[in-house]
């Protein structure tokens, strides 16, 4: 088996994305519930791609930080459908933020299907891992990082309904506060299922070599992923006053 390193920068890209991802979650909340007919549907929509692209650009780029002592590429065809997984899973949660009042059941339910969404994103993008090395899983962390998906979705979605009260607008500084603790959860969420990870060489398998580096890679999914969600805030903020654009 082999030891891994991560690569510090790109660590704290990903937790830089985690938190924003978070806090757009939380502004969408509000938006999500306010909009109601074909707007709410394209806000549902839109929010879902904007959150499942932040929290999936989050992993990816956490993924990048990875090394171990061998060559790795990415089947972009395996790490698309992790990007999926990510977006239905946003847009479950959205759909669950967006009911007047959730019952505990249904918090529990969606927080499960969430969660479990999560972890299959992570999961596949594990998969999307090319390499001359054969991947096994602790059953313990591997478990253990399920629980974690499934316990993060469950208190995103609690935070994420309180903040779309009218009570909680315009305080910013305890959604940022928020955003810090609910990104540290996904990032927790993430590494635990990386070190529930044991690599062992097999050089049966042949990687071809990539047109990019994984630094370069990350920069790009880094830029693409704060441009959506700039985007996203920004179309926030200018349809929360008194005449949405869009309602």
């Amino acid at each position: 088996m082999m030891n891994a390193t991560y690569n510090p920068y790109l660590v704290v890209f990903s937790a830089f994305i985690a938190v924003l991802a978070s806090y757009t979650a939380l502004e969408l909340s509000s938006r999500v519930t306010a909009a109601k007919g074909a707007t709410g549907k394209l806000w549902l929509m839109g929010g879902a791609i904007a959150m499942g692209t932040g929290i999936w650009s989050m992993h990816f780029i956490a993924m990048l930080a990875f090394s171990i002592p061998l060559f790795i590429s990415y089947n972009l065809g395996i790490v698309f459908v992790s990007l999926i997984a990510a977006i239905l899973a946003s847009a479950q949660a959205l759909f669950i933020i967006g009911r007047p009042k959730p019952s505990p059941v249904v918090l529990l339910a969606g927080s499960s299907i969430m969660g479990i969404g999560i972890a299959l994103m992570h999961y596949t993008g594990m998969a999307a891992m090319q390499m001359p090395a054969m991947v096994h899983y602790k059953p313990g962390l591997f478990l253990l990082s399920v629980v974690i998906a499934i316990v993060v979705s469950f208190v995103a979605l609690k935070l994420s309904i309180q903040f779309r009260e009218e009570a909680w607008v315009g305080r910013r500084w305890l959604k940022s506060a928020t955003a810090c603790i609910m990104g540290g959860a996904v990032l927790s969420m993430h590494y635990t299922g990386m070190a529930a990870a044991m690599f062992k060489p097999d050089i049966s398998k042949l990687v071809q070599a990539a047109g990019l580096d994984n630094l370069s890679l990350a920069y790009i999914v880094c830029l693409f992923t704060l441009l959506i969600l700039s985007l996203t805030l920004a179309t926030i903020y200018i349809n929360s006053g008194p005449k949405s654009l869009l309602d």
